[in-house]
């Protein structure tokens, strides 16, 4: 067939590679992103935008997959393969092929992506480079100084990257934390990583939920009772959650739901480093670190009388406020592929969204955070056999989103090519009004600042 009858001009041979299944990555001769086809927001739940332009350190540093390939690339300058794990948790294998010009030299390495549970057998020689793999071990450890995601914690929003900096910064420390946010914004999850990232990594982290647990019955399980205390109780006596917290972290989440009496045994613990179980004469050494966690006000019910004011000023020594979803624009899409990975490897499926999908997902306010976000994704996985998430299968209370009073948009009124113009119109609006820099903007969106100044310009003008 001769290139008459069949031209492949640019325009056609960009619609196969966006349209392929598989990621297609293509960087230059020095490990820079040049192209990556829309199969990438599966693996990394990133737009292409916020790829092109990377440079194979900031892609080691942002961590998008692990091992990083590229590096060995560039040095050994010959085809490898080899299994990952991305920044959504999702198992790939990549082959990396070098393509070099006429004279030798190397001019692009185009990599192909695929998902390892999509495959029936996978062949790779990892062998050959683990020495390599090991070397470059030491500086992405170095690049991680900056990494904020790991198997539970994902955040790209610059909003959230500067909480997780300061978690970094205090987490050495020894001080009571106290974490405020809207319920499901992930407080257990930061408290967890205070915990991981302090020297009492290696000890236990006990986590109670003060709301969860009668008022009668909380104290016993904190502080634990002396024998022959109850009738029916244990008779050796039973030991408080503080103590199996020693050398450890003791999260006490949902703190504003403590009753008042409790409130003053929390606070000896917190000034004296001693408790006394119930019915016990013997005081006990606590050494435990406090993390303490609410979605309630805190200083209205000190001043409802509802909460101690000095048990808040012990607890509040760091205070640490996670923003709810609707403010973290730029998390949205990550934690949309991060729970769809989760869940497709739970129930051995795999799924993908359709754009106008994942449109209105974006859209969306999420009162219940990042907890509403993953019992949805759970729940689209579990209801759909098809494997394609579509604009139906959402709920209805979602779809109602897209001509609610906050967007201004009514589906019925839009072509397909309208209503996705109208929803990035709201989004680079909603990101403006907040960060009012092309840069920052840039960053909340995902895309190149120069495209951030392009949207900017086609949407500010309207901004009242």
């Amino acid at each position: 067939m001769n290139s008459s009858s069949c031209p492949l001009d640019r325009e056609t041979l960009l619609k196969i590679l966006d349209h392929s299944y598989d990621e297609i990555f293509v960087t230059d001769k020095n490990g820079v992103t040049i192209y990556v086809n829309p199969a990438c927001q599966r693996n990394y739940g990133v737009v292409p935008e916020g790829l092109i332009g990377q440079t194979a350190g900031q892609m080691a540093l942002e961590r998008y997959c692990f091992p990083p390939i590229t590096p060995i690339i560039l040095q050994e300058k010959q085809r490898v393969t080899l299994e990952q794990e991305t920044i959504t948790g999702r198992r790939i294998v990549t082959t990396a092929e070098p393509v070099f010009s006429e004279n030798g030299d190397l001019e692009l390495i185009i990599m192909n992506v695929r998902d390892i549970y999509q495959i029936n057998e996978v062949k790779h020689d990892i062998a050959q480079t683990l020495e390599l793999v090991d070397k470059y071990k030491e500086e992405v450890e170095l690049l991680r100084r900056k990494e904020f995601i790991n198997h539970n914690l994902v955040a790209r929003d610059k909003a959230m990257l500067d909480l997780l900096e300061l978690v970094q910064r205090i987490a050495p420390v020894e001080s009571n934390v106290l974490i405020l946010g809207e319920s499901g914004t992930g407080k257990g999850v930061i408290a967890k990583h205070i915990h991981k990232l302090s020297s009492r990594k290696d000890g236990p982290f006990i986590t109670i939920n003060c709301a969860a647990i009668p008022d009668q019955l909380l104290e016993s399980e904190l502080f634990g009772y002396a024998s022959g205390t109850f009738t029916g109780a244990d008779k050796k006596g039973k030991i408080g959650l503080i103590e199996l917290a020693t050398g450890g972290s003791l999260f006490l989440d949902e703190i504003a739901e403590i009753p008042l009496g409790l409130q003053a045994k929390i606070l000896h613990v917190i000034q004296e480093y001693k408790y006394s179980p119930v019915g016990g004469r013997e005081s006990k050494s606590v050494d435990c670190r406090i993390i303490a966690a609410t979605n309630s006000d805190l200083n209205e019910a000190v001043k409802a009388g509802k909460f101690r004011a000095d048990l808040y000023y012990r607890l509040n020594v760091i205070e640490l406020e996670i923003p709810p979803l609707r403010k973290r624009l730029g998390d949205i899409l990550p934690l949309i592929y991060f729970f769809l990975n989760k869940y497709d490897k739970k129930y051995k499926t795999a799924h993908q969204f359709t754009q106008d999908c994942l449109d209105v997902l974006l859209q969306h306010q999420w009162p219940g955070n990042i907890r509403e976000l993953e019992h949805l994704v759970e729940r689209l996985v579990i209801t759909n056999p098809e494997g394609i998430i579509k604009l139906m299968d959402l709920p209805k209370s979602l779809r109602n989103d897209l001509h609610g009073v906050d967007t201004g948009l009514n589906i019925r009124d839009f072509s397909l090519a309208g209503a996705l113009q109208e929803v990035e119109k709201n989004l680079v609006i909603d990101a403006y009004k907040q960060y009012k820099t092309t840069y920052k903007v840039a960053e909340s969106l995902q895309v190149s600042q120069s495209t951030a100044w392009r949207l900017i310009s086609k949407y500010v003008h309207e901004l009242p």
